[in-house]
């Protein structure tokens, strides 16, 4: 997305039928010098005050939380793994070694034929 500013001192403007067939009648410039206003993005604007809503509410909501400690057993992991875990790893690693025997002997039989 391309953001465009224009700058128009006008008094008056003429429309006689189409974005082609404006005029734009300019006022005289301001004795004071060329003072220009400060040019603001409005969706970065609103960006950045919607962001910085969502970190206040998630600060004061962290604040009002009560903080509970976590449980010795959660935080320390098991020292062996259980009989399940062992079982799952040993099918595991027959299934791989199953298929990799699958593969080479469809390799040496592809072979033979050649």
């Amino acid at each position: 997305m391309e953001t465009v500013y224009y700058h128009l001192n006008v008094r008056r403007v003429k429309v006689s039928g189409g974005a082609d067939l404006v005029s734009f009648v300019p006022v005289a410039a301001p004795a004071g010098g060329g003072e220009r206003g400060e040019v603001l993005d409005f969706a970065r604007c609103r960006q950045r005050l919607e962001t910085k809503a969502a970190w206040r509410e998630l600060t004061l909501a962290a604040q009002e939380a009560p903080q509970e400690p976590e449980p010795a057993e959660l935080s320390a992991a098991p020292a062996t793994p259980s009989r399940r875990e062992r079982a799952s790893a040993w099918l595991e690693l027959c299934a791989s070694a199953v298929t990799i025997a699958v593969g080479v002997a469809a390799v040496i039989a592809f072979l033979r034929l050649i």
